[in-house]
């Protein structure tokens, strides 16, 4: 029998108590599956897929619900969702892995290896940096410029190339504004210096060494798959569309199973078996504060104190320890990653409705390795899904009320016609069989609709696109002419205010 010594005792003691420690008891396990059954339950949601990943390894894993109607099966760790923004982590890290080869820099100027890009402020378009395309500060307002690729028609770099035609809101570097157009343009320079198409960068780069063969780009092997998520809006089933044209910002499709893998990918320092794929180093520079953004009355509530956007991850502080996140969303689909580096920890949840339940799991998953009751949250974020319920039912009966149903107006024939917004491109007006009708080119399959009159020169109509409130287009009329119209279409993801048609024949 050995006898350790004093001074050895001490030594094995203190390392055995700074190794990381996860006691979670089954009945805890069971806990967090009952919660995640109701939660699913309350909220409605057709179906979610949830992993938890521990030091290393996979601790929780489920599917709960319906992956289709037609199905009627549970999801599980293969089912393919839509992920959505989650996509730019892995564009962030593609950068990443080109600075650490030495092909790119961070403050590279964009135009030195895209010439054709520009920006609407001469300034702007000299000095954005490859750092600047990651953090959302490039002066664009959140989700500026998104009709451009939205169900659209157009290319990645025509969507890149368009943006130029709309005016800044902030200052350059001065605020955060959440742009998706600035990774696109980032996924444009990950081709133009390694010589692949993001695609095919991320997947050869990063999708192969991990083993993630339930992640594609290709939208046309995503909606033909058998183990999809259809994605649904208040419960019903809508069209599936192509996003392959958004590519480096929104364009991948995976699972929980893979991205499990792509969390401990994270948590292990860009430590692949033997490779290191991408340097701690760098890692730590994408998970460093670039653009701060305010702490609101949900973060206070939360104890937490900062928060910001890194390089395609967000960050902020709660229970004393900084979280990793992003989320993703697209018509029929949510998602959340979080990651807790302190605890080794991460989450991966995906769904497949519109729902705040993945962003409200975030909280429970580390609150619930904390021993805490999670009860409180599923009652907080069932509040916050009621008043947001009602606020839009009173925002879209508002508008209903205020139409005039016998305002005054010019000959149909005198609307008709094809008109245009310099960024956007042409939309038409004209003869269907109920009357007018209303159609934006470039997203003709979406936002296409019949029009009743609303009011003054103003008229109601309804696009194909499920995911959106009706809208309202009044035109600017001089006498017996139409100069143009305008879009009032209330909603949280696309500006259709800012769109100015001009009539051009």
């Amino acid at each position: 029998m050995t006898i350790l010594s004093a001074s050895r005792f001490r030594v094995l003691l203190l390392l055995t108590l700074s190794l990381p420690v996860f006691s979670v008891k089954a009945q805890d396990v069971g806990t967090l599956d009952a919660f995640i059954k109701a939660t699913v339950s309350e909220f409605e949601l057709p179906s979610l897929s949830i992993q938890v990943v521990k030091e290393g390894e996979v601790f929780f894993d489920k599917g709960y619900g319906e992956r289709s109607e037609a199905s009627k099966l549970e999801p599980d760790a293969n089912t393919m969702y839509a992920i959505a923004s989650l996509s730019k982590a892995f564009t962030a890290a593609s950068i990443g892995m080109l600075v650490d080869e030495g092909k790119l820099n961070w403050k590279d100027k964009v135009v030195d290896h895209l010439p054709w890009f520009k920006m609407h402020d001469p300034y702007v378009t000299a000095n954005m940096t490859i750092e600047d395309l990651l953090c959302h500060r490039s002066g664009l307002i959140t989700f500026d410029g998104d009709l451009l690729w939205y169900g659209s028609s157009y290319s990645r770099e025509e969507t890149v190339k368009r943006i130029r035609e709309r005016p800044l809101t902030h200052g350059f570097r001065s605020e955060f504004g959440y742009q998706n157009i600035m990774f696109m343009t980032a996924g444009e320079v990950i081709e133009e210096v390694s010589g692949m198409s993001w695609d095919d960068f991320v997947k050869t780069r990063i999708l192969d060494p991990l083993e993630m063969k339930r992640t594609t780009s290709s939208f046309q092997t995503f909606s033909t798959d058998a183990n999809i998520a259809r994605p649904r809006l208040k419960g019903e089933e809508i069209l599936m569309l192509s996003y392959d044209n958004c590519g480096a910002t929104a364009a991948l499709n995976s699972s929980t199973g893979d991205m499990g893998k792509w969390l401990r990918f994270w948590l292990n320092e860009g430590i692949v078996g033997p490779d290191t794929l991408l340097n701690a180093r760098t890692i730590q520079k994408l998970w460093s504060m670039h653009t701060p953004l305010p702490v609101g009355g949900f973060d206070r509530q939360n104890g937490s104190s900062f928060k910001g956007y890194g390089q395609g991850w967000f960050l902020v502080d709660y229970a004393g320890k900084k979280v990793v996140h992003h989320g993703g969303g697209l018509p029929g689909y949510i998602s959340k990653a979080m990651l807790v580096p302190e605890d080794e920890l991460g989450m991966i949840v995906l769904t497949n409705d519109m729902s705040s339940v993945p962003t409200m799991l975030m909280y429970a998953i580390i609150d619930w390795q904390a021993g805490k009751d999670l009860e409180p949250w599923k009652k907080r974020f069932l509040s916050y899904k009621e008043n947001a319920s009602n606020r839009e039912e009173e925002r879209d009966k508002k508008r209903l009320d205020a139409a005039n149903r016998n305002g005054k107006t010019l000959a149909l024939d005198r609307y008709l016609g094809t008109y245009r917004d310099e960024m956007y491109g042409d939309a038409t007006i004209t003869m269907g069989e109920k009357g007018l009708k209303i159609s934006l080119l470039p997203t003709k399959v979406l936002f296409t609709g019949d029009m009743e009159t609303y009011g003054d020169h103003a008229f109601s109509f309804k696009f194909f696109d499920p995911f959106l409130p009706f809208g309202v287009a009044t035109f600017d009329v001089t006498g017996n002419d139409v100069n143009g119209f305008k879009i009032d279409l209330p909603n949280n993801d696309f500006h259709f205010d800012k769109l100015s048609f001009k009539k051009v024949d």
